[in-house]
């Protein structure tokens, strides 16, 4: 889904012009060519964009108490990210956005955010909506995943993200599966020995 169309999808209106006014305002943004590994969001910044991905790989971490980064999200091309609390408040994201490849976002600032709510009141509780959704089915995932194995979270891990987990590095996987490197190494090797043995 394009992302006027995500927007105008969210305000609930089926009112054709602001599908176009959605159009005009994205067709002026700017393409922006984002580094692997570069930081798009700091951890304590406040959130002031909405990155659509045209191309590439974005990770959401965050940090527990001993100061260690988490990933609890990958996003990749033509889907949307974001610290949505941080960005709807205007406070600091407890969520770091970095680059996982190289490649090409589409930034919707909060400026624009604001002006297009103005013109459709709905826009917002309809954000506010959006991320309370994602934040149980975030939640809900991770609940399942804490009652599975380390092989059932790997395989099921497989599944969801089939389309770009060989562009995912192995630590990013490890970190979002819970476990060390070496032992996500290992569980790959032993699946791929049962797969050739089935074969």
């Amino acid at each position: 889904m394009e992302l006027p169309e995500f927007l105008h999808d969210l305000t609930g209106d089926g009112d054709r012009p602001s599908l176009t006014y959605a159009n005009e305002i994205f067709s002026m943004l700017e393409v922006v060519k984002v580094k692997k590994k570069q930081i798009l969001l700091h951890l304590g910044e406040v959130c002031d964009n909405i990155y659509f991905i045209k191309s590439g790989i974005l990770k959401g971490s965050i940090i527990d108490e001993k100061g260690e980064m988490h990933t609890i999200r990958f996003v990749a091309d033509n889907d949307v990210m974001t610290s949505m609390y941080s960005f709807i408040d205007q406070t600091p994201s407890n969520l770091q956005i970095s680059c996982v490849e190289a490649g090409e976002v589409m930034c919707f600032k909060y400026q624009d955010f604001e002006y297009m709510n103005k013109l459709y009141p709905g826009l917002s509780p309809a954000f506010h909506k959006l991320m309370l959704q994602r934040y149980h089915n975030m939640l809900d995932e991770k609940a399942r995943m804490i009652t599975r194995d380390a092989t059932e979270r790997y395989l099921k891990f497989m599944e969801r993200f089939s389309e770009i987990e060989e562009r995912l590095p192995l630590k990013d996987i490890a970190s979002y599966l819970g476990i060390r490197q070496q032992s996500l190494s290992r569980l790959r090797n032993k699946i791929a020995d049962e797969e050739y043995d089935f074969n």
